[in-house]
């Protein structure tokens, strides 16, 4: 069985293919697929995105106004309360002058919100273990033909699945490769047609790589659409780890010698730089993916009241269980026998017969206590199985699945 980030991805491109897309498109080019009308409306209908603006506290920025290229101030939709012991603001909605900006051609902006949506926080963690990298999901709703925002580029690679309606795209690629936020130049805007002009319907999906100039503009009804983004790192992160790594040095650590000779400083910094090239020869960018993939935190999984009880009753055979890693985990078995990995942010190790149950699970895809049972075969009790399982629930390595 495919891991669910390659069929997570593979359901998004459909029919595309993701060994395709990987190999010529992905921080290549842009991408358009359409798609049938309800492709992605299971992510987040209307009604999703109403109960959410209902039920959570939201302010600003996360839940915000734009018109223009601007964000609206937040007092024109929010009201704020002071809670019973005047301690804090407490942000609360205000549903007709919301809905007033709305008809006026203001945009809705929600942010992070894979944090509100059980759907979009699947597909976030889901892609984020293909991707080994933090993924965001923002919502985006209109009416009316005015832009929420201007021509604007983003630092991060975007996938713009159209859930309802309809919505006008210009994409125009890059004016400086690969922009930062915090640049030593701007990229200048560009004054060149639109290297892709269309309009994303429901059930379209849009990919821009990172720095690349687009802006979406209304068509005078109602719109949603989500922002798949996908945050890459750059050769600048795998510096500032080498620089991290660097504190075992003991001439890294010392002063600079700001005072001394012109030659003792210049053998300083040969010195450092002997030491640098000799930390840089020693690397790999695989063990600065590994060391991310293991400092990468799990989304939060509960499963009260089941989980806080001192004497927890056994898993049943139906319960589904599955690992909360939210990178794939590269399993190592020494000479002796004893698997080891890491993986939220922490060393883990086991007897081999640990594989037996988590094997099946390395995948992502939860798996029933039964079928974990069968997989151990005659090596593990079930008994065995279901305490293992219990154990590193309360551990955090693994999560009860709700039906």
């Amino acid at each position: 069985m495919a891991d669910v980030g390659f069929e997570q991805l593979a359901q998004m491109l459909w029919p595309g293919h993701v060994e395709e897309f990987l190999a010529t498109t992905w921080g290549r080019t842009h991408l358009h697929i359409a798609g049938e009308a309800g492709k992605f409306a299971h992510l987040l209908p209307w009604t999703g995105l109403n109960t959410i603006l209902r039920q959570h506290r939201l302010d600003f920025p996360r839940l915000r106004l734009a018109r223009a290229g601007r964000s609206l101030p937040a007092t024109k939709y929010l009201r704020y309360v002071r809670n019973a012991r005047n301690q804090s603001n407490i942000p609360r909605l205000l549903p007709a002058a919301l809905t007033d900006e709305l008809r006026a051609g203001a945009t809705l902006v929600l942010d992070a919100v894979d944090e509100l949506s059980e759907p979009l926080a699947e597909l976030a963690t889901n892609l984020a273990r293909l991707f080994h990298e933090h993924v965001q999901i923002n919502a985006y709703a209109g009416w009316r033909t005015a832009r929420g925002f201007d021509l604007h580029w983003d630092d991060h690679d975007v996938f713009i699945l159209q859930i309802a309606g309809r919505k006008d795209w210009r994409v125009y690629g890059m004016t400086r490769p690969y922009p930062l936020v915090t640049d030593i130049e701007p990229a200048a805007k560009p004054q060149h047609e639109p290297l892709w002009a269309a309009t994303l319907n429901a059930g379209d999906l849009l990919y821009i790589p990172r720095g690349w100039w687009h802006v979406a503009l209304p068509l005078a009804e109602p719109t949603l659409h989500l922002t798949v983004g996908v945050h890459n790192r750059t050769g600048l992160d795998l510096l500032r780890w080498l620089g991290e790594r660097m504190r075992a040095s003991e001439l890294a650590r010392q002063d600079l010698p700001r005072f001394a000779q012109p030659a003792e400083q210049t053998a300083h910094l040969a010195r450092l730089r002997a030491e640098l090239f000799a930390a840089w020869d020693a690397i790999t960018l695989n063990d600065f993916f590994n060391q991310q993939d293991a400092q990468a935190q799990p989304r939060p999984q509960l499963d009260l009241p089941w989980s806080a009880l001192v004497d927890a009753p056994a898993l049943a055979d139906d319960a589904r269980v599955r690992l909360t890693a939210p990178r794939p985990i590269d399993f190592q078995v020494d000479a002796t026998g004893i698997v080891a990995f890491n993986c939220n942010n922490k060393r883990w190790r086991f007897a081999a017969a640990a594989l037996l149950v988590l094997r099946p699970l390395a995948n992502g895809h939860a798996c029933t206590v039964r079928a974990l049972c069968a997989a151990a075969g005659n090596k593990l009790a079930p008994h065995t199985v279901r305490l293992f399982l219990t154990e590193l629930i309360g551990a955090g390595l693994l999560a009860r699945i709700a039906d």
